[in-house]
């Protein structure tokens, strides 16, 4: 993979090439979705994470434990986080990466995975 491009921060719907896929990953716990691939515009292989239902420490009320949330569907929007410098981000702007967002699609909970 080609190191980083230096490109000057914009913010920016993008499309993901077919032939570098994404993988996202479910937490144990159903609550935080991982979606690891290449951004489609600085090049920079990112880690973008994401909650999904409510967070914190599992609660116990009368005996029960919190169960996870249903499977995510449909797809993730993501953002670079790709940390490299990048001319024309403004300083008060949260963003760590280049200004690229893209959807990457959740894949379906595989066939008698727990919810």
């Amino acid at each position: 993979m080609p190191d980083h491009v230096a490109t000057e921060f914009r913010e920016h719907e993008t499309e993901v090439r077919p032939d570098e896929p994404f993988t996202v990953t479910r937490s144990e716990d159903g609550r935080w979705y991982t979606v690891k691939g290449y951004c489609p515009t600085c090049r920079v292989d990112t880690v973008f994470r994401v909650s999904y239902g409510v967070l914190g420490p599992p609660k116990r009320l009368w005996g029960r434990g919190r169960r996870a949330p249903e499977p995510l569907t449909g797809d993730i929007p993501v953002y670079c986080q790709c940390g490299y410098p990048h001319a024309e981000r403004p300083p008060e702007s949260p963003d760590t990466g280049c200004g690229a967002f893209w959807d990457v699609p959740v894949p379906p909970p595989e066939p008698g995975a727990a919810p």
